[in-house]
C-alpha cells in the first residue's frame, strides 16, 4: 500500500544515501520516494537539512570535506567536478544548497548546486570590474516565498546574490543584488566608511540582513547589508578588545536572533550581543559569556596564538576553531565540543554545506567504499605549519608581524604570551 510506505519512508533519516537506496529496491518504492508530495512531506518532517560537510579552499583549489561515513560519505571529486576544480575561481559563500564562486578573469559570479550539478554564470555589473571598484565578496540566499518552505532542497527555488565591492581608496563600500527571477542586477548601493581593506571572511545571515567583518586602520569593523531596506550600514566593535588576528573574530547569531560577536584571544573565548537600550534606543555591545577554552578542549599550558575561528554554522549555532593541536567544533548553546582531528583541513574559512538529497542524482549515489575515501590534497593546499606563522620566529624590533591568515599581531603581546607573563587574555 503506497500510503503505508509513505508513512514509513517519512521516518527514515535524511542522509544522502537513504532515498537513493530505497529507490533501487523496486519500481513501486521508487515512485513513492520520487513523488513531489512525498518529498515535501519528507522535508517538512525533518525540517533541518543535515550537515554533509565543509566547503573550503584557496583560489583555484576548492575542496569538500565530508562529515559522514560510508555509505553517506561524499568524495571531494564527486562534490566538485573536474571542470569546477580546474577553474581559477574564488570561493565566496555556501548557503541554502548553493556554492558561490567568483571568476575574476571573466568578471562572473558562478553559482553551483553540488546536488544537481546545475550552475549559473552571471556577469557582474561593469562598475565592479573597472579600476575604481573591486569585487571583494558575495553571498547567496534562497528567497522562496511558498508557505512552509524548508531550506536545504532549494535547487529550483528563486535566489538572490548580494555582490560586495570596495573602492580603490578603501573608503567606500558598494553592493548590488542579483535576482534569479528577473535575471538582472539591482541598483548600486554605496556607503562612505572608514578604511576597509578586505571582506575576506564569508557573510553571516542574521534575520533579514547579511554581515561581513572588515579590517581597517582603526581595527576591525562590521558591514551590514539590510536585504529588506536594500541599505548598507557600519557597526563598530566593542571597545577594548584584545585579539591577534582578524580570524580571532566571528559574527554570529546571538540570543533572540540579535547580532552577536565571538572573540578568541589565546584560550579566552568571549560571546558578545548587540542590544538596543530601552532608555535611549541606542544599540550597544553587551558581554554575555566568557569561557576558558583550555578547560573545555583539554589544551596544554602552552600555545594559544594559533587558536583561530575558522567558520560558523548559522543553522546549528556551531563555531569551528583551529587550535595548535587540532581542529574542533563547538556548539555555542551548550559549549559541547567535538575534536575533528587535523587531516584534510585548509587554513581558509570553512563553509558548512547542508542539503536534503531528495532526488537520485550523481552526488546522491554516494561512495560505497568502507576505507579512507578522502582525496589527497595538493602539497600547497595542506597546512604547512601549526605554529604562529612564517614570521613567528623573527622577533625583530618591529611593531607587528603578519600572520598567514592576513592579520597583524602586537609583538609585545606575542612576547608576553610566550613568556607567560603579562599576557592579558591568559591572565
Amino acid at each position: 500500500d503506497d500510503d503505508l510506505l509513505r508513512k514509513i519512508f517519512l521516518l527514515i533519516p535524511p542522509q544522502p544515501s537513504t532515498l537513493p537506496r530505497v529507490s533501487v529496491v523496486c519500481k513501486q518504492w521508487r515512485d513513492v520516494v520520487s513523488d513531489p508530495q512525498f518529498l515535501r512531506g519528507f522535508r517538512d518532517q525533518h525540517r533541518k537539512p543535515p550537515l554533509l560537510g565543509l566547503v573550503m579552499g584557496h583560489t583555484g583549489h576548492p575542496y569538500f570535506r565530508s562529515d559522514l561515513d560510508p555509505p553517506d560519505h561524499i568524495p571531494h571529486e564527486r562534490f566538485f567536478p573536474r571542470d569546477i576544480r580546474s577553474m581559477n575561481m574564488d570561493i565566496f559563500d555556501c548557503r541554502h544548497g548553493r556554492v558561490v564562486f567568483f571568476a575574476q578573469r571573466l568578471g562572473e559570479v558562478v553559482l553551483f548546486d553540488p546536488a544537481t550539478g546545475g550552475r549559473r554564470c552571471v556577469v557582474v555589473p561593469p562598475v565592479f570590474t573597472g579600476k575604481e571598484i573591486g569585487v571583494f565578496n558575495a553571498a547567496v540566499i534562497c528567497v522562496a516565498g511558498d508557505e512552509g518552505h524548508v531550506h536545504g532542497d532549494c535547487h529550483a527555488s528563486p535566489f538572490q546574490v548580494v555582490l560586495m565591492g570596495i573602492s580603490d581608496d578603501y573608503k567606500q563600500a558598494f553592493a548590488s543584488v542579483y535576482s534569479s527571477e528577473s535575471g538582472i542586477w539591482g541598483d548600486i548601493i554605496s556607503i562612505e566608511n572608514r578604511e576597509m581593506y578586505d571582506l575576506k571572511q564569508p557573510s553571516t545571515l542574521i534575520g533579514n540582513a547579511l554581515y561581513w567583518l572588515f579590517p581597517g586602520d582603526d581595527g576591525e569593523g562590521i558591514l551590514e547589508f539590510d536585504l529588506g531596506r536594500q541599505s548598507l550600514a557600519n557597526i563598530e566593535m566593542p571597545q577594548g578588545l584584545v585579539y591577534y588576528s582578524p580570524r580571532s573574530l566571528q559574527v554570529m547569531v546571538a540570543d533572540g536572533g540579535c547580532v552577536g560577536l565571538a572573540i578568541l584571544s589565546c584560550y579566552r573565548f568571549e560571546m558578545w550581543e548587540r542590544k538596543v537600550s530601552c532608555d535611549d534606543g541606542v544599540a550597544g555591545w553587551v558581554l554575555q559569556k566568557t569561557v576558558q577554552l583550555n578547560t573545555i578542549l583539554g589544551l596544554g599550558p602552552m600555545g594559544g596564538l594559533d587558536n583561530l575561528l575558522m567558520g560558523y554554522d548559522e543553522v546549528d549555532h556551531v563555531i569551528y576553531i583551529r587550535t595548535d593541536i587540532s581542529f574542533c567544533m563547538i556548539r555555542l548553546e551548550s559549549m559541547q565540543f567535538w575534536n575533528l582531528g587535523k587531516d584534510n583541513f585548509s587554513n581558509t574559512s570553512y563553509l558548512p554545506y547542508r542539503s536534503f538529497y531528495t532526488a537520485v542524482s550523481d552526488l546522491a549515489v554516494c561512495e560505497r567504499r568502507t576505507g579512507d575515501v578522502f582525496a589527497p590534497l595538493a602539497n600547497d593546499y595542506l597546512l604547512a605549519s601549526w605554529g604562529v606563522g612564517a614570521a613567528g620566529g623573527n622577533e625583530a624590533a618591529t611593531s607587528s608581524e603578519t600572520l598567514p591568515e592576513g592579520g597583524n599581531m602586537d609583538i609585545r603581546q606575542v612576547k608576553a604570551h610566550r613568556s607567560r607573563k603579562g599576557c592579558r587574555p591568559c591572565a
